[in-house]
């Protein structure tokens, strides 16, 4: 694909796929640009070509458009300012008018036909209406007219190629739509006519000509050229030769492709039509409107050259059982004698065994039973005959080769959706983003793309998305030559639907309670009987997706219909509650199995159920019970916190405030699990450098525990408040909390909560510089050390490395790598970046270039803001700090020391980060004097926001070419004074 397309309506493209092409001026400028490609453009003809009426400061207003132009393009393109005016720097591949017009030079020069054909289709292929629409100029119209005539030119070099290549078939379909276009054009008569002689059809070519010689005269008052005159007379004369093989009778066709783009189908183009030189049967199998049909018109096409009789395609689908055979007599022209269905059966083979074609079947899902028999007498009886069908489930013949018919991959949903909603005449309104999501939401299905394409003109793109809740009433009203079936997304569905028997109904309603694939298990235990699924599965209803174990899912255009009828089914209440039901087992075996050395599996396996896990929250918030909803929110809030993951604890506050527990008012609920809910959202508090409220949550925790008689419940809460009273220094309290919360964890049983609390004390105390770390690393190490579980593991290591970075211990490096390792091994992404924040923070400070020390912030930095960590990223500033001091720029540190100072979301500095901070603020007072203080008040009213933004510019130069991950790669510490990351 080009990045700058101006062979129809505008278009720009980068790397990641379409790019809005901004204004209209800006769009008329870059097309002005690209219509004089390699050459310089004066200010004054961009200024007549852009406006309507010329600015008044043609200059000035010529610069501005220019100016915001170039924040939009792609990297590969760019505007150069020249002493004449602008020019666009681009590839000639990188513009379609360039790139068709080399593609054309190299087909004339090409001395292999099939290497001809194969650039004049990538050549047309880049044609996609008038050239520079935008531009509505008199001194546009000539290069217009030079790219119009060189497209009709090749056209019908196009023709002539596939006629030279064998492609007879393919030759007539694509001369008769050339001369559609252009019914007076003398040249692409001629050749129609050449083709229509050389596939053995004389009369319809002596019909073509008079035609002309009867429309000349009629609307021009001209006869036909001599050329043509003297054309007209060989073909009547029988003096031109066929090349193909006149068949007596010649049932086979020109396969007429639609005129439309066929977009994101080249590979299973290719791939199926390789199949058909070594399978006698294919079929192409997938769901209602994913575009079987389509792509076996495309495919039939392609390989139409390779059959001597060419192609017979046999329509099924308006028909029942008993029209299987009439269907075939009628594609194969038999005359009728009466015979029944078998009978013509028979005759029709007797026809076929003599002949070279493929026979295309399309349509075959509600006479399955009859075109297998069919397939299997017509490939038994013949040799030449090759069998192409389609359908939403598999023949189930011998020798038959199954193609599933995927749904189109992002990229190409998107360019499908544009392409149709432009030639609907609706302009592309939204950002790029809201086509992604669309073409998501309607599973990149073909037809409902296109059918939603429809709607654009009068619903545009945000009307579309608003619609999809309700996809059965806005997708109608599709092409009006089209089947019924396939005229609205409910039409297409019911027509799978109908063909269901009840048990494979019910099931199939049923099944649109999830939201996700899910495992056989799971269907059983909320669905109930599962003998029908081989039979959705193989009726293209229910998607496969392999795996151990296997999980089955549903497209979403396929749920919505399940569950509009789930809607009016008085038992669809009790299913919802099977469904959440299962989905609270599902997370208790999620957690169960999180405590050994299973635990990634585990992980994975809560993030494939996560979006059916969010629909049961939904349920219990709604329905109940509250002991149910309790229990399946609580891992939400663990993993929450362990993964950096705010989806996660915003599922914790929407229960919370479910059942009464935010707000004011004392909790409604005194239920055990409220408390630990609230202690694990106080974590989610201290570490957005909230530590006011997370006191003041965890503080209710401890409360509505004592209230339930339960005080093990207020551990998670207690574990809070010890980081709370470290980040502000106080870390005798926070030793006294984490004390309390190792002790209550105990006595619960909890092994998890225990070895993270018991990791505080071992923090604390080296933090404070106090001999006993060691001894409680020791009892950390008794409670983690045979432990399976990764997660547990890397607690246990980041603890021994933080402890070792505090005092300068190089063993520290090699404890921390271990953290890294294992908590990525886990998913838990919080844990690894603490230890990689420590990482690069202690290198930072141990490494001789301060220079390159800085390159690592900008990463670090990008990663905490981007997890909403405010309490980790202010210490990675101060970290910052430290760097920029080293290298002498000091009024940087004042600005940052004053963001730092004003800031209610920065933790306090103590013990050793402190002293690091001192000795910063002391050399840069030293080297500024006054101007300290107008820097410290200038940070001071930057804000969070804008110190984040400040510290990002300060290292930027430096910050993209890192590369450090900021997804599991990079993440930091709680409040380390002692040391911070690097990447190992």
């Amino acid at each position: 694909m080009t990045a700058i397309g101006v062979l129809g309506p505008l278009e720009l493209h980068g790397p990641d796929g379409p790019i809005r092409a901004g204004s209209a001026r800006q769009r008329r400028l870059l097309a002005a640009l690209a219509a004089h490609a390699d050459t310089a453009v004066s200010t004054g003809v961009l200024a007549e070509l852009v406006w309507d009426e010329p600015p008044a400061h043609p200059v000035g207003g010529v610069q501005t458009v220019v100016a915001r132009l170039r924040r939009l393009l792609p990297p590969q393109v760019g505007i150069a300012t020249t002493p004449e005016g602008y020019r666009l720097t681009a590839a000639r591949a990188d513009i379609d008018a360039t790139a068709f017009a080399d593609h054309l030079a190299a087909a004339a020069a090409a001395g292999d036909a099939t290497e001809r054909l194969r650039l004049l289709e990538a050549a047309l292929r880049l044609w996609r209406g008038r050239p520079y629409p935008e531009l509505d100029h008199p001194s546009v119209e000539p290069e217009v007219a030079r790219l119009a005539e060189l497209r009709s030119a090749a056209a019908e070099q196009h023709v002539a190629a596939l006629l030279s290549t064998g492609r007879a078939g393919e030759a007539v379909a694509a001369g008769e739509a050339l001369v559609r276009a252009e019914p007076l054009r003398e040249s692409a008569v001629a050749l129609l006519a050449r083709v229509l002689v050389a596939a053995g059809r004389q009369s319809d070519a002596l019909a073509c000509l008079t035609r002309l010689r009867s429309r000349l005269a009629e609307d021009l008052g001209l006869d036909p050229a001599p050329e043509l005159r003297s054309l007209e007379q060989q073909v009547l004369r029988q003096e031109l030769e066929p090349v193909a093989r006149d068949a007596a009778p010649q049932a086979g066709r020109p396969v007429r492709v639609p005129a439309s783009a066929f977009i994101g189908r080249d590979d299973d183009v290719a791939r199926v039509a390789a199949l058909l030189g070594d399978r006698r049967i294919v079929t192409l199998c997938g769901a209602g409107g994913v575009g079987k049909t389509r792509l076996a018109t495309h495919v039939a096409a392609e390989v139409a050259g390779r059959y001597a009789d060419g192609v017979v395609v046999v329509a099924l689908g308006d028909g029942g059982p008993s029209d299987v055979a009439p269907a075939l007599a009628a594609a194969l022209r038999l005359a009728d004698d009466g015979g029944a269905g078998s009978a013509v059966v028979d005759r029709a083979v007797r026809m076929l065994a003599v002949r070279a074609q493929l026979l295309v079947l399309d349509n075959c899902e509600h006479v399955a039973d009859e075109v297998a028999a069919l397939v299997e007498a017509v490939v038994t009886g013949t040799d030449g005959v090759d069998v192409l069908a389609t359908s939403r489930e598999p023949l189930r013949v011998d020798a038959e080769f199954v193609v599933p018919v995927q749904p189109l991959d992002p990229p190409a949903a998107a360019e499908l959706l544009i392409d149709r909603m432009r030639a609907a005449g609706a302009g592309v309104d939204g950002p790029t983003e809201l086509v992604t999501a669309l073409c998501r939401r309607l599973d990149g299905l073909p037809l409902a793309l296109e059918l939603a394409a429809a709607r654009a003109p009068a619903l545009g793109l945000a009307g579309l998305m608003e619609a999809m809740d309700r996809p059965f009433e806005v997708l109608r009203g599709g092409q009006r030559t089209a089947s019924a079936r396939h005229r609205s997304l409910r039409d297409v569905v019911a027509w799978s639907y109908g063909l269901l028997d009840d048990v494979q109904r019910l099931l199939f309603d049923r099944l649109a309670v999830f939201v996700g694939p899910v495992e056989h298990a799971a269907i059983a235990a909320v669905c109930g009987p599962t003998d029908a699924l081989p039979d959705l599965v193989d009726r293209s209803l229910v998607v496969r997706v392999p795996g151990e174990p296997a999980r089955f899912g549903m497209l979403e255009t396929l749920r919505a219909f399940g569950r509009s009828r789930l809607a009016a089914d008085p038992a669809g209440t009790e299913l919802r509650a099977r469904h959440a039901a299962w989905a609270l087992r599902l997370v208790e075996e999620v957690m169960a199995d999180r405590q050994g050395r299973d635990e990634p599996a585990a992980v994975g396996r809560f993030d494939a159920h996560l979006a059916d896990l969010r629909r049961a929250h939904a349920w219990l918030c709604e329905s109940g019970p509250v002991d149910d909803l309790l229990r399946l929110t609580v891992p939400f809030g663990r993993l929450g916190y362990l993964r950096a993951r705010a989806d996660l604890m915003l599922v914790v506050e929407r229960t919370l405030d479910e059942v009464g527990a935010l707000g004011p008012a004392p909790p409604v609920t005194a239920h055990p699990l409220v408390a630990r809910l609230l202690g694990q959202l106080a974590t989610a508090r201290w570490r957005r450098g909230d530590m006011a409220d997370a006191e003041a949550v965890a503080g209710r925790a401890v409360a509505v525990a004592g209230a339930a008689g339960n005080p093990t419940a207020a551990r998670d809460a207690h574990w809070a408040l010890s980081e709370v009273c470290s980040f502000r220094g106080d870390l005798a309290a926070g030793l006294r909390h984490a004390r309390r919360a190792c002790e209550l964890a105990a006595r619960a049983g909890d092994r998890e909560t225990l070895v993270m609390a018991a990791v505080d004390p071992v923090l604390e105390s080296a933090y404070a510089g106090d001999d006993a770390a060691a001894e409680h690393e020791s009892a950390l190490a008794d409670l983690a050390g045979h432990s399976e579980a990764p997660t547990v593991r890397a607690w246990l290591a980041y603890a021994r490395g933080e402890r070792r970075a505090a005092t300068g211990d190089a063993r520290a490096v090699r404890y921390l790598k271990e953290a890294v390792a294992l908590a990525e091994e886990a998913g838990s992404d919080f844990v690894a970046g603490l230890a990689r924040h420590t990482l690069l923070t202690t290198a930072a400070r141990a490494g001789d270039d301060p220079v390159a020390a800085l390159t690592a912030f900008g990463p670090l930095i990008d990663h905490w803001h981007a997890h909403g960590a405010w309490a980790q990223l202010w210490i990675a500033m101060r970290a910052l700090v430290e760097a920029l001091s080293r290298l002498g720029r000091h009024r940087d540190v004042a600005v940052l020391l004053g963001a730092s100072r004003a800031s209610p979301l920065a933790p306090q500095a103590y013990g050793a980060d402190f002293a690091r901070v001192r000795s910063a603020e002391r050399a840069a007072r030293a080297a500024l004097g006054p101007a300290f203080t107008e820097a410290v008040a200038e940070g001071a009213a930057l804000g969070d926001a804008g110190a984040v933004t400040y510290a990002r510019r300060l290292t930027a130069p430096i910050r993209s070419s890192t590369g450090w991950s900021t997804t599991a790669r990079s993440r930091s510490r709680r409040h380390s004074p002692a040391t911070p990351p690097v990447p190992p």
